[in-house]
């Protein structure tokens, strides 16, 4: 999903920024809607992730790689993850609009 919102953003981005004719309310819904797709899909495989260390066995939890991911800090990659989504909307309304 990370590469298909890159994509789209790019793609969105340059019928913001290009001189196109374009319906600004279908640009403008493109935006937000793609970015509440990417941050419901982003987050619900961070929140699986961040299961993940819960249903770690012992043998696993016990390893270098499962004391590493027990100490993720998943609730600031799904923060880092909206802010992200939401400062790439943002600023493509911002310039969709000026």
């Amino acid at each position: 999903m990370v590469f298909t919102y890159g994509v789209v953003s790019l793609g969105l981005l340059y019928v913001v920024v290009s001189e196109v004719a374009v319906d600004r309310l279908a640009v403008a819904a493109m935006i937000v809607l793609v970015g509440i797709l990417a941050l419901v899909w982003n987050d619900s495989a961070m929140a699986d992730l961040s299961a993940g260390v819960e249903d770690m066995d012992e043998e696993v939890s016990a390893s270098a790689m499962g004391r590493n991911f027990a100490k993720a800090p998943f609730v600031m990659f799904r923060v880092l993850n909206l802010v992200v989504i939401l400062g790439i909307a943002v600023t493509q309304l911002m310039a969709l609009y000026n």
